[in-house]
């Protein structure tokens, strides 16, 4: 099985709307991946909780079977946890989670 880890943290509005957007459902979509999973870390947190489009956005990539998750300790120092909460991310400490997606076969890319 091939996975893509997507660390997405810009809040550029232009690198969402024309890069992350559009690869993370063209990823899902297309197939080119067997498993798509996000986590949402720093300003890109504060974006999302601020923005409804964007919030749509993201419950738009979980009912194509994206995994999208954020880290608590970001949400917490930004005061975004209980929006991200709301729209259906799990918010958890990401850290370990990220670091055992690093150390496997697993693709990771930033954003």
């Amino acid at each position: 099985m091939n996975k893509l880890v997507v660390l997405w943290k810009t809040d550029h509005q232009i690198d969402i709307d024309e890069m992350v957007l559009p690869y993370l459902k063209g990823s899902k979509k297309n197939g080119w991946w067997d498993e798509v999973e996000v986590i949402i870390w720093g300003a890109s947190q504060k974006a999302i909780a601020e923005s409804l489009e964007l919030q749509n956005q993201i419950k738009e990539l979980m009912g194509l079977g994206i995994k999208i998750s954020a880290c608590k300790k970001c949400a917490d120092d930004l005061c975004v946890a209980d929006q991200l909460s709301r729209i259906g991310v799990d918010v958890l400490y990401t850290g370990v989670l990220l670091t055992n997606h690093l150390q496997s076969n697993t693709t990771v890319i930033t954003l």
